[in-house]
Formats: structure tokens, sequence, C-alpha cells
């Protein structure tokens, strides 16, 4: 499971590879001759070079919470743990699945048992780059049994998959319960899986880090608590964040890490594949989106790799027009961000309006319980003017997404996209018809939203309803786009749901929004602050985080896992979850026709969409950028790890044109096919 904590900062980062200055000064307004102040002797675009095309520098707002890689299951952890150890299984340029650690794999004919032939010679290294041991098949059986013991956050993942994984998280952790795990090291350099069912996307399953291998030696000399059987998280050291608590298979190490500093990586010289590493370091600074203008002065300055060019500028016209030829569009990604309800608040320390009313308290939990009420706000709320405080408007509309699923994920027999089949199986089971594409927003109507409301009066809820929404101070994008929102909803409803941005640094927001995992502990209303991304090849991927059995967005909801004799079952069975479960597992069951398997699937995202217990919006931040990065040479990904891998990227001096980028977009586009 890849969980996101929004990237606001990445309007003027996302995909733009690049690195930032200090202070917040403006740089000087460009005119029809160039930058008036001169970023080079000339002024001219083309005289802006990059000064050293073999060492990265970018900024990130992610920072490094823990290398035990098969445990955790950030977006922050994974954009560098993904970079020191490889899988067996990776994606090329093109997004295909090739090999990695394993040459090659096959499937029994039941689709019962998975084979995995690693390849010889991959070594595991040290910190200090020596080598340590060969990458053998039992270091897979350590990583997957370490991860149980150690609750990893993406176990769910595999339960149900694996034979016997699940049984054994609740065992006493013995060797012998272990023995009945559908894992095992047939030799040095063949591993087998054993699945609970057929699982065709189980290959693409490998290359996320729930699967990817530890040392057995190495894990067990870092702490008592680190030997297999008997966990004790107190008493580990295994990936702690320091550069010696873990070792490393993949194309870098760690070299340093500061906190809201910097972070360094250095090519991994003993990286079996480490002519495609070409990059001798990455150093990624630390940004909290504070200087809007920090990352463009330092790309004129010819330091950093590349810039966004973002609407939040006065003067974004102007720097287009400078750009004008030089300007590309990162690509769509496969998140799907939007508004999460809290169903059962128990906090209120980070409120505007409600902590000293019960009453009041009690009302907004009742509206958000009521579906007439979500509906209410999800027709008010005008997602195309949130998208464009950091997008122009075409990139703002190719964010819109109306669907809790990638709309691109699998494809029927005949060609069919998924998305299509969330439409069709929507509009087939509802009296109110949208186009739930992406691209526009399906919902944005006032009239509308005024009849939800009138609706939700007659079902008892009390208006005005306030919601707080916790918002990043410290950013100016991030807060920009908050008062869009509350905008737009107030308006749409004449005031009548009123948004309260609670206003606070980013650490705090941080670790309420994205770092807790107390359901009891989230304290806001609604939430923006999370998005998911595709763990493997497959609708489920997203589609299960909503379980209320095992979901994993339970927690954000405020909710516990489990139904059956669960606390807050009243809850979930209220606002459709338990329609939800049933349609979930019912899809899951298929796994002998991939065609029934996806409409089935689709039929859970229709009821998502119907109940509005969730409000699936866009996509993470896309950017109108410059860059030195030379197109589509970083591997690419769908799903698993390898999206966050600096692998095969390179940087060229001079700044990429409009032209070259179309022209390597079209040959991509073909390769990918």
């Amino acid at each position: 499971m890849k969980k996101y904590f929004t990237t606001l900062l990445s309007a003027l980062m996302a995909l733009a590879l690049a690195a930032c200055g200090n202070g917040t000064t403006q740089p000087t307004t460009p005119t029809e001759g160039g930058n008036e102040g001169g970023n080079t002797a000339s002024g001219s675009v083309a005289d802006i070079k990059l000064a050293d095309t073999e060492n990265l520098v970018e900024v990130t707002s992610y920072e490094l919470q823990s290398m035990d890689y098969v445990v955790s299951a950030k977006t922050e952890d994974h954009e560098y743990n993904a970079n020191f150890v490889d899988g067996l299984l990776e994606n090329d340029t093109y997004g295909n699945l090739k090999p990695c650690l394993a040459e090659s794999y096959e499937a029994s004919e039941d689709g019962l048992t998975w084979t995995f032939h690693l390849r010889k010679g991959a070594m595991w290294v040290t910190s200090d780059g020596e080598e340590y041991e060969e990458v053998k098949a039992e270091d897979f059986v350590t990583g997957l049994r370490h991860g149980v013991e150690f609750n990893s956050e993406t176990a769910w993942l595999l339960e149900g998959v694996i034979k016997g994984y699940a049984e054994y998280e609740g065992s006493d952790f013995s060797d012998a319960e272990w023995e009945k795990v559908g894992v095992k090291a047939v030799d040095d350099y063949t591993l087998e899986f054993t699945l609970e069912a057929p699982a065709p996307y189980f290959p693409s399953m490998t290359c996320y880090a729930v699967l990817y291998p530890i040392n057995k030696t190495f894990l067990e000399g870092k702490g008592e608590g680190c030997k297999l059987g008997s966990p004790n998280m107190e008493a580990c050291d295994f990936g702690v964040v320091q550069p010696d608590s873990i070792l490393y298979n993949g194309g870098f190490l760690l070299e340093s890490n500061d906190l809201k500093s910097s972070t360094v990586l250095i090519k991994n010289e003993k990286y079996w594949d480490a002519d495609e590493i070409h990059l001798k370091s990455v150093k990624r600074i630390y940004d909290d989106g504070s200087d809007p203008y920090s990352v463009i002065r330092g790309f004129e300055a010819g330091t950093y790799a590349a810039s966004a060019i973002s609407p939040l500028w006065e003067d974004f016209d102007a720097y287009m027009s400078k750009y004008d030829g030089y300007v590309n569009a990162s690509l769509p990604d496969h998140s799907t961000f939007g508004v999460v309800f809290n169903m059962n608040r128990q906090v209120f320390e980070q409120s505007n309006y409600c902590e000293n009313d019960p009453a009041a308290n009690e009302n907004t939990h009742k509206a958000i319980l009521n579906e007439n009420f979500r509906k209410a706000l999800r027709a008010a709320y005008d997602v195309k003017a949130y998208n464009m405080v950091t997008s122009p408007e075409s990139i703002a509309l190719s964010m819109i997404r109306n669907i809790d699923n990638d709309s691109n994920i699998v494809r029927t027999s005949d060609g069919t996209a998924y998305g299509e089949l969330v439409n069709k199986a929507y509009n087939d089971a509802t009296d109110t018809p949208a186009d739930l594409s992406d691209g526009q927003y399906a919902w944005l109507d006032k009239e509308k939203a005024l009849a939800y409301i009138e609706a939700a009066k007659e079902d008892g809820i009390e208006f005005p309803v306030h919601l707080d929404m916790l918002v990043d101070e410290t950013s100016k994008a991030r807060s920009d786009r908050g008062r869009s929102m509350k905008d737009s909803i107030e308006a749409n409803t004449d005031g009548q749901i009123i948004i309260e941005l609670v206003m606070r640094d980013s650490d705090t927001v941080t670790n309420i929004a994205y770092r807790n995992s107390d359901p009891a502990a989230m304290d806001y209303d609604i939430s923006t602050f999370t998005g998911w991304g595709p763990d493997y090849a497959d609708p489920k991927t997203f589609v299960d985080i909503y379980s209320p059995v095992s979901g994993y967005y339970m927690k954000a909801m405020g909710l516990e896992n489990g139904l059956d004799g669960a606390a807050d079952k009243d809850i979930k069975m209220a606002v459709g979850l338990g329609e939800y479960e049933e349609l979930y597992r019912a899809a899951d069951a298929i796994v002998d026709d991939m065609d029934a398997r996806y409409e089935a699937f689709a039929k859970a995202d229709a009821c998502l969409v119907e109940n509005a217990f969730y409000i699936p919006t866009s996509t993470n931040t896309r950017s109108v950028r410059v860059s030195h990065v030379v197109p589509f040479t970083r591997y690419y990904s769908v799903c698993g790890m390898t999206e966050y891998k600096y692998k095969g990227l390179q940087l060229q001096e001079d700044i990429v044109t409009s032209a070259d980028y179309d022209a390597a977009y079209a040959k991509w586009e073909k390769g990918g096919e």
C-alpha cells in the first residue's frame, strides 16, 4: 500500500526533480529580454546550463522516518527505501514488468504455486559499500517473517493471498507455526510461494516492499528483539534511520540523513545492475513550501535539474513566456486523492468551533453519517478551482478523478478500461446518472447541493454545519487550496456548510492526518491530506482500503477494523460500508475469469460513489515545468516501488526543449503499449 501525504510543495516539485535556496525573496520578474537581474551573462534561457549532470539535487517535503522497508507503508519512506533494496521484479522505462533479483518465474497449472528463480551474484553490501553476502532465496523468507512479526503496516495485503499468512499473524510466532506459511527456499536460488487461491496479479505484488528480502544473520545481529520468533520492537535496531541499520542490494546507499535539512544517497558501486545507475549521488533538500520561488532560483542558477512554473506566482505568465519552447507537463500519476470523513471523531483539540459544544459536535457527527449531507458537500465543491491554485487550467482539469481507483489500472479482454466499467456499473445501479470519466468533475451543481441540504434537513440535520479541516499554514499552496475549497463549498451552499480552516504548522498536520495510526486521535471532521496509489495491477489494490473489516482507511475515518461485534458496526452499516464489503469480497472470489472479476470490482467502486462515504476528487499535483532530466529515462511504474527508484534517470546540460520532450513522449507512449 502506498499511502500518500498530499504534496502541495509538489506544485513546485512533483516530478520536477529540483532543489531550493534559502529565504523568501522573489526572483527578479522576467522580461522579454530575459530575467532583468540576469541569470546568466546574456540573460538568455538557452544559456542556463546544469553545472553537474552526475549528481542530482532536488527538494522534498518527505523525510525518512523508517528504514524497515517491509514494515513501513508510507511514501515518505518508500521514496528512499526503494533505492536501497530491490525485490524480485521491477518495471522498466515503459512500466512493463521485468526481472530484478529474480531472473524468471512461473506458476503451477492450478495457479496456486509461484516459483521464482534468483539471479546469481547479486550482493548485499554494508553502508560502507563492503560486500556482506550474496542475496539468497532464504532472505525473502526472512523478510516476509520479520514483516509479520513486526506488525507490518502492509501485512493485510498478503492476508488471504499467501497460504497461512493470516493465521501466523495470530500465532505464537514459533518455528512450527511458520512452517505452515506458504513460502520456502527450495534452494539458494529458488523461492516458492503457495497461495490460498489463484491470484493472477501476484507477480506485480513482488514489486512491493512487504515482499522484499532481509539477510537473517544481519537482522538478528541488530538486537535481541530482532530474532525471528521472538520479536521485540523496543530491542531491535534494524531499520532505524541511520545508514548502518540495514544491508543494501539496491542502486544506492544512504550516506547521511539530517532532519529538516537534507538526505544524501550515493551510488552502490557493487549493485548487480550498476550500468543502469547513471547518478553518482542524489541530495534531497527539505523544503517546507513557504517560499514558492526557491526552486526556480536554484534552476536558473544552473544548480538544480528542474523547476515547476507555478500559477501561485504573480508573474506566472511572464515565466511561461520566458520559457516558451522549453515547457512540458509532468505525467498524470496513478494516485487518487479526495475528502475523507471522520465518522467517529473522539477528540477536539484541533477545532475552531466545536471544542466545548457537545451539541454542535453531535450535529456535525450526524451530518457526516448522513448520505444527503455528504452528497451536498460533493455537489458544492469546485474541484477544478481547487486544482487551479497550483496548476494551469488544462492541467487542473486533467487531474480530476471521480472514482477511487486508477481508471486505467486494468483493461478487459476487449480493451475496455476499468474506469469505463465503473461508469457503467454506477449508471446501471442509480437513478442519478453521471459521467465518472477523468478530466471533469461529475458533481458540481449548486441547485443539487441545496436540494441535498433540504433532504438532509428532513433527516434531522440542523444547519449550518461546521466542519473542522486541518490546513498546513506553513505552505502557501496548501493554505490557498484550503481557502479555495472553503470558498466554493460555502458559496454553493449559501453558507449552510461551513469549512473551518484549522491553521496549524506542517508537523502538527502531518502527525495527525498522515503519520497517526490511532483512529481515536484523528482530530478533524474532514481531511484532504492523504491519497492512495496502486500496489499491484488489480482493482483490489484500491477497493480493499475501504473494507470495514481490514481496510487501511478505516483509521483515517476514525473507525476500527472489524465488522461483526465491532463497537462501530452501526456507523459502518449506516454509511454503506456493509454493502461495500459484500461486493468487495464477491469480486475478490472471482479468480478464473478476469473480465468478470473486473466487472465485479467495478460494482464495489460504484457503491463507494453512490454512498459518498469518501469523495474522490483528483490525482496528485501535476505541474508545468522546465527540466534538465532526459525525458523518460527513469524507470516507470503503475504500482509497486519502481516509481521511486532513480534507476535509469539521466541528466543533460541543456534545458529539454518542448519539441524534444514531445518526441520522446510519442516514442515512450508507443513503447508503453
